[in-house]
């Protein structure tokens, strides 16, 4: 067990933000030599069966359990905030750890905290670093091998069109929802126009806006949100990652698969050289677009290095 601080990260909210929050966490471990557990069994993400290390490994930064924790505190380790009580930080993360008394946000100093366990959940401050998110996280060896065969038919460089459905639909039809993109779309020039592929987590989507522009290309066809039918998502159901355990069951949904396409998704978006979207930037398209101007060779490390085929076709 580590002597050194540790830093708690309970996950909470989307992908993107999570993946901000643990880059700010990370940088905190880096400057002050501290340890790291990432407890990401929250309803969100992993329905108290899955967590972070199912799908990520952490590099160069000495990573603890929750349980490792939990003995810290129970042979009297000091904790911040103060409210975080054994019994909270045992549990999954949940909505009543999201109350104010529970928040805390480093400075931007990252000046090192005389607590002995500092705890952040996703409502600290948003902010991330490439060196880390890039340097300090890989996939898994077992996901890594899915995300690769997933994307295994995509050409350097690509523009994505990413069309957010689901929980940003607004009350509007499909075809007016994908308006915006069109628009952008008419807007690139020539040689972002060359390679597309399209996202989305409405497949009506995506049939619809390769019927307005068939030279747009699928990468991956098969992923588990397509279970649900389109008519009810548009029925002003919740994003698909937002979805809780018995509506998944309901459609005979396995969160472990939303989660892989979660990342596939996020890998792809990573690899394009231009992304445009149907609403204002996500956190998911800011941060994947961030990470893109690292180049192939950025979001490559959590693959082990690989790339996809260039083709100088511009």
């Amino acid at each position: 067990m580590t002597d050194n601080q540790i830093v708690l990260m309970k996950g909470n909210q989307g992908f993107a933000d999570r993946l901000q929050v643990l880059s700010h966490c990370l940088h905190y471990c880096i400057l002050n030599n501290a340890s790291i557990c990432i407890d990401w069994r929250d309803e969100l993400w992993g329905q108290e069966k899955l967590d972070f290390n199912d799908y990520f490994e952490v590099l160069d930064i000495n990573i603890i359990s929750v349980g490792e924790v939990v003995e810290r505190l129970k042979n009297g380790s000091s904790v911040f905030p103060q409210a975080w009580t054994i019994k909270d930080i045992e549990d999954p993360p949940n909505p009543t750890t999201r109350f104010n008394k529970y928040n805390y946000t480093f400075e931007n100093n990252y000046k090192k905290l005389k607590e002995d366990i500092i705890v952040i959940n996703c409502d600290g401050l948003r902010t991330y670093h490439i060196d880390n998110l890039v340097s300090n996280i890989r996939l898994r060896p077992n996901i890594s091998d899915i995300i690769i065969r997933r994307i295994g038919k995509l050409r350097l460089p690509y523009t994505i069109i990413h069309l957010r459905g689901t929980d940003r639909l607004n009350k509007k039809t499909i075809a007016e929802s994908i308006e915006p993109a069109i628009e952008k779309y008419n807007k690139l020039p020539k040689y972002a126009k060359n390679r597309l592929y399209v996202l989305s987590d409405m497949k009506e989507m995506i049939t619809l806006w390769r019927e307005k522009f068939p030279e747009t290309n699928v990468i991956f066809e098969d992923y588990t949100i397509y279970k649900i039918p389109d008519d009810e998502i548009s029925n002003g159901m919740q994003g698909i990652h937002q979805l809780d355990e018995d509506i998944l069951s309901y459609y005979s949904i396995d969160k472990h698969q939303i989660n892989i396409d979660t990342i596939t998704d996020f890998v792809i978006m990573c690899y394009s050289k231009w992304i445009i979207g149907n609403n204002e930037d996500s956190v998911f398209t800011k941060l994947s677009r961030f990470i893109s101007k690292t180049g192939k060779r950025g979001i490559s490390k959590w693959l082990d290095g690989y790339e996809p085929e260039t083709i100088r076709d511009l």
